[in-house]
């Protein structure tokens, strides 16, 4: 009986490691997404702005428009400070 409790901990053990690699390997992932799609969007927007000036001006208006919405309308817990 000893024997069956001490290979379903190993299992156990083997289940948990492979989840804390494959968060790791998330985030390594993500990061990895987040650093190319950032490139990407700035080779764009250099592309554009050098082939189409306004139409580049005209993306770069509505996503100032976009950001300046959010920062009014979107709640943030940590930045309201606390009474």
């Amino acid at each position: 009986m000893e024997v069956i409790a001490q290979y379903l901990d190993d299992l156990e053990d083997l289940i948990y490691a492979i989840a804390l690699k494959w968060e790791r390997m998330r985030r390594t992932i993500r990061f990895a997404l987040f650093v190319t799609t950032s490139v990407s969007l700035q080779v764009f927007g250099v592309l554009l702005a050098l082939s189409y000036p306004p139409f580049a001006v005209a993306v770069a208006a509505l996503l100032l428009v976009g950001m300046l919405y959010r920062g009014a309308v979107h709640y943030s817990p940590g930045s309201v400070a606390s009474s």
